[in-house]
């Protein structure tokens, strides 16, 4: 395989863990699995939080997990909220001449409460986001440490969609708000790609960065901060400052629809490269969080004070659900990593995952 084809498949790879988390990670964490969503207009969901384990480096992607979960109010106790079947919540898969493991964990969450909503409560139908989803890939030791190596694999993958049944009240419009994605993977050979993006379902245009219209006009002040942060780590291409992190390179025209102009994307391989992750790229992904968390914020104050309205049903002329669905059954048609979890996990374990939890036919 040439030089060009293995950037092109890595691309491939990143783009498609965008949306569905494929993941790996230890056990431990499979056990769980967090589901209060944190909004700002809900005072009561903002407990004080303990000091968090992203403050090591033990394990790799470790303090990335943590932040974006802790966002949500992650709880160290079981939850019957997590969508993932028993089976396939974690595996793992020996690694040849060692007695290393890669080791995979799974979790999809669908229902956020308020901390204190009684389960037969319906208040989760109003919340602004619908699906959480984080996916580790991680190789390991015997001893479940992760092993920091040139030649390891590892995968953080997290993803949020958001609810796509939401109307403005005066105008009926669908409220087309993105899918938020984010991979950090590091590949044996010290190759390290980035991938952190406002995902959108409803097309837009990519040509006009200022005019793209990502989110509607009432949030436009948010499309802006955007903006700045992704210029503030990645300039385009036409600049002339050199960015904080480069651009990684062209994205394959079929991947297009699925990639927003703030897109950050970047390849790391320098010997600097592991550094650059745990800082710069950090940062990035902390904004990055930060923001989209300001927007379910904000949608979900306005879906509170009555200017916008939740559909319950699940329309058929739903442009934004339409477009969910598109870009599910279009990583489900085309996931570059059915291969390699098919050979670590094998065949059956891997189709189930991808059809029935990273890809479902049903959202």
């Amino acid at each position: 395989m040439t030089p060009s084809a293995i950037t092109m498949a890595a691309l491939l790879l990143v783009a498609s863990l965008i949306l569905p988390n494929l993941s790996y990670a230890f056990a431990p964490l499979c056990s769980s699995p967090p589901y209060h969503y944190h909004c700002k207009v809900f005072p009561q969901l903002q407990p004080k939080l303990e000091k968090s384990s992203y403050t090591t480096s033990l394990h790799l992607y470790n303090k990335f997990h943590d932040y974006a979960w802790e966002k949500l109010n992650y709880k160290d106790e079981s939850s019957t909220m997590c969508t993932v079947p028993d089976n396939l919540k974690t595996n793992k898969s020996p690694v040849k001449g060692s007695d290393n493991n890669v080791v995979a964990c799974i979790r999809s969450i669908s229902e956020f409460r308020n901390s204190d909503t009684r389960s037969d409560d319906k208040i989760k139908n109003l919340e602004a986001l619908r699906l959480a989803r984080s996916a580790f890939l991680e190789t390991q030791t015997n001893s479940s440490e992760a092993l920091i190596s040139p030649m390891a694999i590892h995968v953080l993958n997290f993803v949020m969609f958001p609810t796509p049944n939401i109307r403005n009240v005066s105008s009926s419009a669908h409220l087309g708000l993105p899918i938020f994605g984010a991979d950090i993977v590091s590949l044996p050979g010290n190759k390290h790609l980035v991938a952190l993006d406002f995902q959108p379902v409803l097309p837009i245009n990519n040509e006009a960065e200022l005019g793209a219209k990502l989110f509607p006009e009432k949030y436009s002040h948010l499309e802006t901060k955007l903006f700045d942060i992704h210029a503030k780590y990645q300039q385009r291409s036409d600049d002339t400052t050199e960015p904080v992190l480069p651009w990684g390179g062209d994205i394959p025209p079929q991947a297009m629809r699925w990639f927003s102009p703030y897109a950050l994307w970047t390849r790391l391989g320098d010997e600097n490269a592991m550094q650059t992750v745990s800082t710069i790229v950090w940062d990035a992904y902390r904004e990055y969080v930060d923001l989209y968390f300001e927007v379910l914020d904000a949608v979900q104050e306005d879906l509170d004070n009555g200017e916008l309205k939740m559909t319950i049903s699940e329309e058929e002329n739903n442009p934004v659900l339409g477009g969910q669905r598109e870009y599910l059954e279009y990583r489900r048609i085309n996931d570059p990593a059915r291969p390699m979890l098919q050979r670590l996990y094998g065949k059956d374990w891997a189709e189930e995952l991808i059809n029935g939890v990273l890809f479902p036919t049903t959202l």
